[in-house]
């Protein structure tokens, strides 16, 4: 966001192994780096709970999120295991003065066409997560915090006409995650532009794919919510 943080989150990087896609993971040694950066972590980019495929338009649409961690051995206790390494350190690299260590957008929505792989549309899934959007340093730079991505691990579902996802649950990697992602707000796209055409706040974070039916000719959508503070539920929607 500013040239100060990107010199910090520089030197950062600085202490960890780095290279291009499948670079392995790193043997932790004394004087050597911290592990080996990943991005995306193999907890995603694009990976549970998957993504939504219309099969009539040969499109997938694909929820994911942008969080670098860190890929670091040791060598293996022969008295606790047989592998001759295992995983050690932090899951997640250090924050840059509690923000995260790389540019937004970290949570996005990707539309492809299965036939050519041409990208269609991406767009941020939601604002900025409330650390970011509150943070002290942020607030005089005119950011606009409504398109920098939630990564909190969304579920999606494909209609004819719509695409329906919400933020994600937020609770992936527990209280060692660096900074709590997710939300409640669940949205109904335009599957063609990645617009927003509707929009509401569920009473916690959404946990799971959502699913639609239909009762008498009226259609339903249900989705399971939840958060540490909320019970597990699930919530029906419909239009009045």
């Amino acid at each position: 966001f500013t040239p100060g943080l990107r010199a910090e989150a520089l030197q950062i990087v600085m202490n960890y192994q780095r290279g291009p896609l499948y670079t392995p993971p790193s043997v932790l040694e004394p004087g050597g780096t911290k592990g080996t950066l990943a991005l995306p972590g193999y907890g995603g980019g694009a990976n549970w709970p998957g993504a939504a495929v219309d099969p009539e338009e040969g499109i997938i649409f694909i929820p994911s999120a942008t969080v670098p961690i860190v890929m670091a051995l040791k060598k293996g206790d022969p008295d606790r295991t047989d592998f001759a390494y295992t995983r050690t350190g932090d899951i997640y690299p250090p924050l840059v003065r509690g923000l995260p260590l790389i540019k937004p957008p970290w949570g996005r929505i990707t539309a492809i066409d299965l036939n050519t792989g041409e990208h269609l549309w991406m767009v941020p899934n939601g604002a900025a997560p409330e650390a970011v959007r509150n943070h002290p340093e942020l607030q005089d730079l005119g950011l606009d915090f409504s398109k920098m991505g939630q990564n909190g691990r969304p579920g999606a579902l494909v209609t004819k006409t719509l695409l329906i996802v919400g933020e994600g649950g937020g609770l992936r990697g527990g209280a060692s995650r660096p900074i709590e992602a997710g939300g409640p707000m669940f949205r109904a796209y335009d599957k063609r532009t990645g617009a927003v055409v509707g929009e509401i706040e569920l009473p916690a974070n959404t946990t799971g794919v959502p699913m639609s039916y239909m009762i008498e000719r009226k259609q339903y959508i249900v989705v399971a919510i939840g958060a540490r503070e909320h019970p597990a539920q699930l919530i029906a929607l419909s239009l009045p």
